[in-house]
C-alpha cells in the first residue's frame, strides 16, 4: 500500500543516506527490468492518468472490505492523503525512469508500513491487487498489438515484484535495527539489575541469619512470631529475585553429562505431589520408549523442568490435569508439560519470553526468559501453545548428543 513521504525521523537510519548505486543496479539486472522495459512501461502513462482515480477507488473499497485493514483507514483525512499518495505511486509506474529516486522512494514506502505496524502478509498482498487493476487497462492499451502487451505485462510485472522486494527490505531493516537496539537495552538493564542482585545478597542472607536466630534462640511473642515468619517469607521471595536475576545475566557454564531424564522429571514431581493433591490436580506421565538417557546439563535442565512444572501448577488454580510427556526420535528429545489450566490471553503470547514480563501477582518475569535460554544454549529450542480457558502446552525439543565415554 502506497504512502506518503515521511520525515527523516521516520526513517529508522534507512534510506536516508544515497541508495547504493551498484547494488539496486544488480538487483535491475538480475529481475532482467531493461531500458526497453522502461520505455514500454513509459507508452503506459496516458493511460494510467486517465484511470488513476479509478485504480484508487477500487483499491480502497477492497482494502475497506477487509477487517483487518480498516483500523489503519478510520480517519477520512488520512485515507484522503492516502489516495493522493496511492495515485502518484500508480502513475510513477510509468516514470521509465527506475534509479536511486525511484528505489529510495519504495524504501520509505517500507518505512511507513513498519511505522504503522502493518505487517508484509498484508501491503505485499496489495502488488496482486495492483496486477488485478493495472493488467486489463495495459492489454487495451496495446490491444492492437498483443506481442507488445505480452511484453509490457512482463515489464509491469517484473517492477512491482522489485517493488515489493524494497518495500520488505526496508520493514525489515527497521525491525531489524529495533530489535537489536532493543537487546542492547535489555542486555544493560539485565547487567545492571545483576549487579544491584550481587550486592543485595549478602545484607539479605545476613538478615534472615539474624532473624532466623531470633526465631529459635530468642524468646518471642507468639503474635510476633508471625511477623518474623512473614518477614522470613519476603526474604525467600527476594532471594528467589536475585537467584533468577543473576541466573539470566550471568548464566551458568554448560557442564554436560548423562542423566537418567525419567527419574529427574519423577523426582521433581514427587516434589510437587501434596501441592497438586491440595489443589485436586492430577500430575499424569506419559514416557515415550528410548528416551530415559538425555545428554544435558544436569543442573540447568533440573531447574528447566522445575520452572515449566511450577508454572503449570500455579495455571491450575482450580484444579486439573498435568500431562507430562517425552518422545524421542534418533535427533531430537521432546518433553512436554500439558496443562489443562485457565490459558495464557493472546495478545500476551507474544510477550511471555520477554525480561520481567509477567502475569503473576508475584513473579520475577524470568522464568520463562530462563528456560528459553538455557534451552537455546543446547542447541534446542522451546514451543508455547496456548488457548484462553483450555490450558498451555510448553514442548521442549533437543538435539540427541552421545554420552561422552
Amino acid at each position: 500500500m502506497a504512502s506518503e513521504t515521511v520525515t527523516s525521523d521516520d526513517r529508522g537510519g534507512t534510506g536516508n543516506g544515497p541508495v547504493e548505486t551498484l547494488e539496486f543496479t544488480e538487483r535491475k539486472r538480475f529481475s532482467r527490468l531493461s531500458d526497453d522495459d522502461a520505455k514500454l512501461l513509459g507508452e503506459l502513462r496516458p493511460a494510467f492518468e486517465r484511470e488513476a482515480d479509478r485504480f484508487v477507488g477500487e483499491f480502497y473499497d477492497h482494502l475497506l472490505s477487509t477487517p483487518a485493514l480498516r483500523p489503519f483507514l478510520s480517519d477520512p483525512a488520512t485515507v484522503q492523503r492516502l489516495k493522493a499518495a496511492q495515485k502518484r505511486y500508480l502513475i510513477s509506474l510509468t516514470s521509465g525512469d527506475y534509479g536511486e529516486d525511484y528505489a529510495r522512494s519504495r524504501l520509505r514506502i517500507g518505512q511507513v508500513h513498519e511505522r504503522i505496524g502493518m505487517e508484509p502478509q498484508w501491503y505485499l498482498g496489495t502488488y496482486s491487487l495492483y496486477t488485478d487493476l493495472l493488467m486489463p487497462t495495459l492489454h487495451d492499451h496495446f490491444s492492437d498489438d498483443p506481442g507488445k502487451a505480452l511484453r509490457a505485462s512482463a515489464a509491469l510485472s517484473k517492477l512491482l515484484l522489485l517493488d515489493m522486494q524494497l518495500a520488505l527490505d526496508a520493514y525489515y531493516q527497521i525491525r531489524h535495527r529495533r530489535e537489536i537496539q532493543r537487546s542492547e537495552q535489555l542486555a544493560a538493564v539485565g547487567e545492571l539489575a545483576a549487579s544491584i542482585a550481587h550486592e543485595v545478597r549478602n545484607p539479605l542472607a545476613g538478615m534472615k541469619g539474624a532473624l532466623q536466630v531470633l526465631r529459635t534462640e530468642l524468646s518471642v511473642k507468639p503474635s510476633n512470631m508471625e511477623i518474623v515468619d512473614e518477614l522470613l517469607a519476603q526474604i525467600a521471595r527476594l532471594e528467589n529475585l536475585v537467584r533468577d536475576l543473576l541466573t539470566y545475566a550471568r548464566p551458568s557454564a554448560i557442564a554436560v553429562q548423562g542423566f537418567d531424564l525419567h527419574d529427574m522429571l519423577d523426582r521433581l514431581i514427587k516434589m510437587y505431589k501434596d501441592e497438586a493433591d491440595a489443589a485436586r490436580i492430577t500430575i499424569n506421565r506419559v514416557y515415550g520408549p528410548g528416551t530415559g538417557r538425555l545428554v544435558a546439563d544436569p543442573q540447568q535442565m533440573e531447574q528447566v523442568f522445575f520452572n515449566l512444572i511450577h508454572n503449570a501448577i500455579q495455571a491450575m488454580e482450580e484444579g486439573g490435569t498435568l500431562t507430562v510427556a517425552t518422545q524421542a526420535t534418533r535427533a531430537v528429545t521432546v518433553i512436554s508439560f500439558q496443562d489443562t489450566g485457565k490459558g495464557v490471553p493472546k495478545d500476551d503470547m507474544g510477550r511471555i519470553f520477554q525480561p520481567f514480563f509477567t502475569t503473576k501477582h508475584r513473579g520475577s518475569g524470568l522464568g520463562l526468559p530462563i528456560v528459553k535460554k538455557i534451552i537455546e544454549a543446547h542447541g534446542g529450542f522451546i514451543d508455547v501453545n496456548s488457548t484462553q480457558g483450555e490450558g498451555t502446552a510448553a514442548t521442549i525439543s533437543l538435539p540427541c548428543t552421545e554420552e561422552d565415554d
